[in-house]
């Protein structure tokens, strides 16, 4: 059995990339393409991933506890993936024949055709999206390295040939060949594992049961996460899905690295659920509350003191409006943080898949209602308030059920909470006193250190449990490398 802490070390370095690698092209990509050109590509690929959410159905959660259940077994693993593979394949033919009738019959679609046929591949290849199948075994260094040395072609080749405004259906392409490759490849090392993959329509039934929950609550999570950019590029224009994508990329690239630990604790959370390891199973899940608000609170409140000064100098003068929704947006990753701990590391984790559904139920109809009444008179910043919002009951209500209807006894420590909401609390008179005497990325520096270092002295006197569980894993990391 692999090490948590060595996948959570690969895992943390996969999402330290997906914040890096942005935080490279963005500012270029930005100023290259301007608000309504980035508001209309992230409206292409959100658009064909909401057709990939149906080809896929809840495949992705699914398989990894799955997988983790049978790891040993090459037979059952063969059979497993051929029949999830087969699943994908027959939803896919499917949603893809819708896909490619809308864009032609919704007249706002059909202006860019091209466009949207071109990112419709990241629907035509849902088949062979099998990240699930090495989460399952707990293979997290395959899927750091390979990740990073994709999006590492990516990146050079989008200086390369994205250079003007005029280049937006390359840069499109560029981002589906990235997505392509690393399907490709995944396919290929599963051929290389002895795993023989084929369509079967043999067994498929008992998976459907399972799959359709799933599937539920991931179209339910996406009326808060993708179809917010939908509704605000139908609803109103490409530039307001340009300030919203925009400042939610930023809250999400610090997101990734908060709730890294949800991914590797999935398929352990299965393997001590299926050996009656409750002792175990409450252990991971307190460590998580632990250091998931030690990260998340100091995280969201110094970006929302920074947003004012950060988005116009790393996007451009013209972002001005991402400045307000990133600061509302920045709550998210206290809210998601510890959504994932209840919702996914907890509830999907020991297959409590129904209740995952129902509470990711409870804020889509809220956020979805919003949207309809905010965004036509806020837009950008309307869909913000309701992403939080949404968000905020379900974490609620998938609390209300870990603590009554799971056999887990947790222990969240709500006074360990307090004390980092204290600590990142001192941000605001940090950054009031330094913006009178610095400004632009200086001040960006100076905050980041300053407001670090009075965070961490803050949790040391007010002694933070969370910073004994943290600086030890942190220090051991250090001395290996």
């Amino acid at each position: 059995m692999a090490s948590i802490k060595r996948n959570f070390a690969y895992n943390v370095l996969l999402n330290v990339s997906r914040v890096i690698f942005p935080l490279i092209t963005a500012p270029y990509i930005s100023r290259v393409l301007e608000p309504d050109g980035i508001g209309l590509f992230n409206f292409a690929n959100t658009y064909a991933g909401y057709f990939a959410l149906f080809a896929v159905l809840g495949i992705p959660t699914y398989g990894i506890r799955e997988v983790a259940k049978i790891h040993d077994d090459k037979n059952k693993l063969s059979k497993l993936v051929s029949e999830l593979i087969s699943v994908s394949f027959i939803a896919t033919s499917i949603v893809t024949l819708v896909y490619v009738a809308s864009i032609f019959l919704i007249g706002q679609l059909d202006e860019n055709r091209v466009l949207f046929l071109v990112a419709g591949f990241l629907l035509y290849f849902a088949p062979f999206r099998i990240d699930w199948f090495y989460s399952g075994l707990e293979q997290f260094k395959y899927i750091t390295l390979r990740t990073i040395i994709i999006r590492i072609a990516s990146i050079v080749c989008m200086f390369v040939f994205v250079r003007t405004k005029s280049d937006l259906l390359i840069y499109v392409i560029l981002n589906v060949c990235g997505t392509i490759c690393g399907d490709v490849w995944n396919y290929v090392k599963l051929l290389q594992s002895g795993v023989r993959p084929r369509l079967t329509f043999a067994g498929l039934k008992k998976h459907l049961s399972p799959l359709f929950i799933l599937f539920a609550s991931s179209i339910a999570v996406s009326i808060y996460t993708i179809l917010d950019t939908l509704m605000l590029g139908f609803m109103t224009d490409y530039q307001q899905v340009g300030y919203y994508n925009n400042a939610m990329h930023l809250s999400k690239a610090v997101l990734t690295i908060v709730t890294s630990l949800s991914a590797v604790a999935i398929p352990r959370m299965s393997q001590y659920y299926k050996a009656k390891e409750f002792d175990k199973i409450n252990d991971l899940a307190n460590k998580s509350f632990l250091i998931i608000s030690f990260i998340a609170f100091p995280a969201a409140v110094g970006i929302a003191c920074l947003a004012p000064t950060f988005v116009p100098l790393f996007f451009g003068a013209e972002f001005g409006g991402s400045v307000v929704p990133l600061m509302i947006l920045s709550l998210l990753i206290i809210v998601i943080g510890l959504n994932n701990i209840s919702c996914i590391q907890i509830l999907v984790g020991l297959g409590y898949d129904r209740l995952f559904c129902n509470s990711v139920l409870i804020g889509t109809i809220s956020n979805f209602l919003l949207n309809l009444g905010l965004i036509p008179i806020w837009g950008a910043t309307g869909a913000s308030i309701a992403s939080v919002f949404a968000e905020t009951l379900v974490l609620g209500s998938s609390v209300w059920y870990v603590y009554h209807k799971t056999p887990l006894q947790l222990k969240v420590g709500i006074p360990n909470l307090l004390k980092s909401l204290c600590g990142s609390l001192l941000f605001l008179p940090t950054i009031l006193l330094l913006s009178r005497c610095l400004n632009g990325w200086t001040l960006v520096a100076v905050f980041i250190l300053v407001g670090s270092g009075i965070y961490m002295f803050s949790q040391k006197i007010l002694k933070n449990q969370s910073l004994d569980l943290f600086v030890p894993v942190i220090l051991q990391k250090l001395r290996q490398k």
